[in-house]
């Protein structure tokens, strides 16, 4: 399988610093952009996306986001082969329960830094498997066949109480912020296939373009800059982090398993 990641962590138009952070294979992103060609043949290491955004007063969450993605991208890298999907999720959760405490507990030891935290979308390409991660309101989506899903459920006020008169943008999960987290970790969807692509991104891209914008956007070409530079167009009122995953090249078929989590792969 291969993949082409374009990856753009920008600052907005508003805000003074650039709270988000961007993971992509190795590179940790901030204030800048990244493309990359990625073969996933048997064999191959994991490999990670990820987007954090950060909240906290006076640098936390700068802070928070990038000491989310560093002890994330210190998990991918000290998997071992042949962990079951039940195994794996285990290890990224009790991962994110230690950096949901580490955060905790900069923010009692540092009064500047209390209540820092961050929300936290990823996917996870592990021995022919793909697998998401969310805690917050950043969000996922598939597009294919010129639609547009969400895959990720926002952890916010609205979703969870199921009112729409509640605020979308008060998010009630996340690494650090407060005393409780959870972490989801499920496959993504039932397979992939060539000319789907993946989208991860913080609020600042999903809250200036609506979902039927974006759709029409990918569906056209975009690039993940056109994307963020669109959301800037119209207001760029938050930071924002765009990563976009194109498949361009399925050499098996391989279909995910939806309950089990396991991809069987057969050569075309």
């Amino acid at each position: 399988m291969r993949l082409s990641v374009a990856a753009v962590c920008d600052r907005g138009c508003v805000r003074e610093h650039n709270e988000d952070m961007v993971l992509v294979g190795e590179e940790l992103l901030r204030d800048r952009k990244l493309e990359i060609v990625v073969n996933l043949v048997q064999g191959h290491r994991p490999f990670i996306c990820a987007v954090a955004d950060g909240m906290g007063g006076h640098h936390a969450g700068e802070a928070a986001s990038e000491i989310a993605l560093t002890m994330l991208l210190g998990s991918v890298e000290s998997i071992e082969d042949g962990l079951a999907p039940g195994e794996l999720a285990e290890r990224f959760r009790r991962r994110a329960h230690e950096t949901h405490a580490r955060l905790l507990e900069e923010g009692r030891a540092d009064p500047t830094r209390k209540g820092m935290g961050t929300t936290l979308i990823g996917v996870l390409f592990y021995e022919g498997r793909a697998f998401y991660m969310n805690a917050g309101d950043s969000r996922l989506y598939r597009f294919r066949g010129g639609n547009l899903m969400q895959v990720s459920r926002d952890h916010s006020l609205r979703e969870v109480t199921r009112d729409p008169n509640s605020p979308s943008n008060v998010i009630v999960n996340s690494l650090g912020g407060s005393e409780r987290m959870f972490l989801d970790f499920d496959p993504v969807g039932s397979k992939l296939l060539d000319g789907d692509a993946l989208l991860l991104c913080s609020d600042g891209l999903t809250g200036m373009l609506p979902d039927d914008d974006i759709e029409k956007m990918i569906a056209g070409g975009a690039s993940a800059q056109v994307l963020a530079d669109s959301a800037k167009t119209r207001g760029g009122e938050d930071n924002l982090s765009v990563i976009l995953v194109r498949v361009e090249q399925v050499d098996v078929s391989c279909a995910v398993d939806t309950a089990k989590g396991d991809l069987r792969c057969e050569s075309l």
